[in-house]
């Protein structure tokens, strides 16, 4: 899965470089749509009390975004995403000060009791071009929630997320999106990374001459 990640990013690279164009964007504003599997990579944090937390297991989870998307200039976009992952195997635990994995203290989700992650982002996005083939490369920062466990936590939680991707329309106004991104959960009692690949569609709310 690893590598299969690595091999999408770079292909959207090696197509990213080699077909820039600049032509005038056709809107202003943009809404859109993705869904796709993502997965979550083992990590270790010192929880804001002191104590370490370990997440393992947590596998492959399905996520969906709603995206909005604002021209302020020929090739830079705003963009808004409120984010859904759901993962439905894993747990987190308390590490012990020796080390020691405890048998207490272990948040386990299922299928029954799934981990959710819920994210409210911001951030730019670059397209290398504008009309037909259009290669991009984004970055998002914005505040996460975890669902599923029972882990009390007051401080921030934070998140950083990279993304590269392409359009092509499909029709006046309507783009298709394919991208690959890692949402990084870096504060908070349970923060963990999470690589995904996307596609979905994207719709043109008002259009501007060509």
């Amino acid at each position: 899965m690893k590598y299969f990640f690595m091999f999408t990013v770079a292909i959207f690279i090696v197509v990213g470089t080699t077909s820039i164009r600049a032509q005038q964007g056709r809107w202003t504003h943009q809404i859109g749509i993705e869904v796709g599997p993502q997965y979550a990579f083992n990590s270790t944090h010192t929880a804001p009390d002191g104590k370490k937390l370990i997440a393992q297991d947590i596998g492959v989870g399905f996520g969906t975004a709603i995206n909005y998307y604002y021209q302020f200039d020929r090739a830079l976009f705003l963009s808004v995403s409120g984010v859904l992952g759901y993962f439905a195997n894993g747990y987190v635990r308390r590490i012990n000060a020796d080390g020691s994995l405890p048998s207490l203290n272990t948040y386990n989700f299922n299928s029954f009791n799934p981990l959710i992650n819920l994210a409210l982002t911001a951030g730019l996005r670059y397209n290398f071009a504008v009309a037909g083939f259009q290669p991009y490369i984004g970055l998002e920062a914005g505040t996460y929630s975890i669902g599923g466990i029972n882990i009390v936590d007051a401080a921030p939680n934070l998140a950083l997320t990279p993304k590269i991707g392409f359009r092509y329309p499909l029709s006046k106004g309507l783009d298709f999106d394919g991208s690959a991104k890692l949402m990084y959960l870096f504060s908070g009692n349970v923060p963990f990374s999470y690589a995904s690949l996307n596609v979905g569609v994207s719709y043109a709310l008002n259009l501007t001459a060509e």
